[in-house]
């Protein structure tokens, strides 16, 4: 499993329009914050610690110290950050298989080593309820799995970064 992570600024916002039932679909945070897009792999489905490891990624993105403290070093979590500056943010949270793409030979990407999209669905929707119950000081959001979303953010550094386990 991998997550990308971007640090955001200002406003953050998922929007999809579904279309069997032509519902639209929006959510959104003003503030700082991270936009987390995350993917699963066909080598997850075998994984007998794919929980513990889910796990240890959300809570490494939930308390990730890459915001600045009053001598603008890199050492408040998002949390943290909201708090010492009273202000709002928020996590956006995406399922994204294009994080399996493989672009070994030739200009098309191969996505093969994505994990099954009706598992992945599974595994995504059951981090949104575990999330969604987590009480937090922020406001999380959630992409829609298998949704053709816009996402508009501002990148803020930019601080981007992979985490994988």
């Amino acid at each position: 499993m991998k997550i990308f992570i971007q640090r955001v600024s200002m406003y953050t916002a998922v929007r999809s329009q579904e279309d069997l039932a032509s519902e639209v679909f929006e959510d959104s945070f003003a503030g700082v914050g991270f936009v987390a897009l995350m993917g699963w792999f066909k080598s997850d489905e075998t994984r007998a610690d794919l929980d513990s490891a889910e796990k240890w990624l959300v809570d490494k993105v939930q308390g990730l110290r890459v915001f600045p403290d009053e001598e603008g070093k890199m050492n408040l979590s998002l949390e943290k950050y909201l708090e010492v500056n009273a202000i709002e943010g928020g996590i956006l949270w995406v399922p994204q298989f294009t994080l399996a793409g493989r672009l070994e030979s030739g200009y098309r990407p191969s996505f093969t080593d994505a994990m099954a999209p009706q598992l992945a669905k599974r595994r995504f929707e059951s981090l949104v309820a575990t999330l969604s119950a987590q009480p937090r000081a922020y406001k999380q959001i959630f992409g829609r799995f298998g949704a053709n979303m816009e996402l508009s953010f501002s990148n803020w550094g930019p601080v981007s970064l992979m985490l994988e386990r």
